[in-house]
């Protein structure tokens, strides 16, 4: 099955979920063949960069952008990108002036009372 690539500029105004992180790759675009040049060791030209894969697709992503996310997921001393979502927005450029900005979505929880919920008759419990 082939896999799904989506570009981050496509997210943007929406939200994804990471169900995984891969090792990081060094990558180059070769215009000429109009493919991705990919390798395990740095390059001349290459920028390293990380595959997540997503319910969206997989995307590339590089350090810096990693970091954000990590930053957004932080709590003492962990940061896992794994299971959770992001908000996407940019800077409203485009080509090498974009950035993006992520916001970790927080999961909203059922609120439905069950019977764990139910009131303790204080009376039934053995002192």
């Amino acid at each position: 099955m082939d896999k799904k690539f989506v570009k981050l500029s496509e997210l943007v105004g929406s939200q994804f979920t990471v169900s995984e992180v891969g090792g990081y790759t060094f990558k180059k675009w070769d215009n000429d063949a109009k493919r991705m040049l990919t390798s395990e060791k740095y390059e001349d030209g290459f920028r390293k960069l990380y595959p997540v894969t997503t319910d969206k697709g997989q995307l590339d992503m590089g350090s810096g952008q990693i970091g954000s996310l990590r930053e957004a997921t932080f709590k003492n001393g962990k940061a896992d990108l794994v299971d959770k979502t992001f908000a996407v927005k940019s800077n409203g450029k485009a080509g090498i002036d974009i950035r993006y900005f992520f916001n970790l979505v927080r999961q909203e929880y059922d609120q439905t009372p069950s019977d764990e919920d139910a009131p303790i008759d204080l009376a039934s419990i053995p002192f």
